[in-house]
């Protein structure tokens, strides 16, 4: 997120040195009105998340969002960088922040309502189980994953072993060390086989990061009209390999 916010500003700053030198001023209000940003302040993108159920655990503040993950000594430098790519991004950014974990928050999670996720994090396999256990969590109660287990079979195949809503469920996995995204691809089928109310939904920026949510139909058409981003149904797309097996 930093490099985007620094690439970004470098960007702007070119675009603008570029027409200081023109004497031509409608010249030069045209070539700034075509790259102004529409901004969104921070407390205004809060106040659409919370008409749409988004709130923040106890704990997280404006001031943890915004240095998270940095040491105090270059702190004051991240927290302009962030609300200016909070601000300029609208939505985008802060909706990540929902999906974040901090040890210095009760539970770790920013919030129940959605996960952030990269694929690199799946190391070691028992972020498999956890990730799972999330993804009944954001369900609200709907979907309940019980009795998750990592076993490996002669092969060297990994397979995650679980309940959902109290049924038998094994998908295979990958050998032992590489990582398996069509683990997350499954999740997209599990709404119709259970017959839930909500589905699994993603959202990225571009990015390998994304967030994965849950929503009925007509919160996901809510969440998009009101936010302005083009949040997918999971499954959608190509983001993520089918299962093989």
């Amino acid at each position: 997120m930093k490099k985007l916010g620094l690439i970004f500003g470098i960007i702007i700053a070119i675009i603008i040195y570029s027409f200081s030198g023109k004497k031509n001023k409608k010249n030069e209000l045209t070539a700034v009105n075509s790259t102004k940003v529409d901004l969104i302040s921070f407390e205004e993108q809060i106040k659409v998340f919370k008409s749409l159920g988004y709130e923040f655990a106890n704990g997280v503040t404006k001031e943890i969002i915004l240095t998270d993950g940095y040491a105090k000594s270059v702190r004051e430098e991240i927290k302009r960088e962030r609300l200016q790519e909070i601000e300029q991004n609208p939505f985008s950014r802060l909706y990540f922040y929902f999906g974040w974990r901090n040890p210095e928050i009760k539970n770790f999670n920013f919030s129940d309502k959605c996960i952030w996720f990269d694929l690199e994090f799946i190391d070691p396999s028992d972020q498999y189980i956890w990730f799972m256990e999330r993804m009944g969590t954001i369900t609200n109660g709907e979907i309940k994953y019980s009795e998750v287990s990592i076993q490996i079979d002669e092969n060297n195949y990994e397979w995650i072993i679980f309940k959902a809503n109290g049924i038998n469920k094994k998908w295979k996995l990958e050998k032992v060390g590489y990582i398996s995204d069509s683990f997350f691809q499954r999740f997209s089928y599990l709404p119709a086989e259970l017959n839930t109310n909500g589905k699994y939904t993603y959202y990225d920026d571009g990015g390998q990061q994304f967030v994965i949510d849950y929503a009925t139909e007509s919160e996901q058409k809510e969440f998009n009209e009101k936010t302005g981003l083009k949040r997918e149904w999971l499954g959608e797309g190509s983001h993520f390999s089918e299962p093989k097996d």
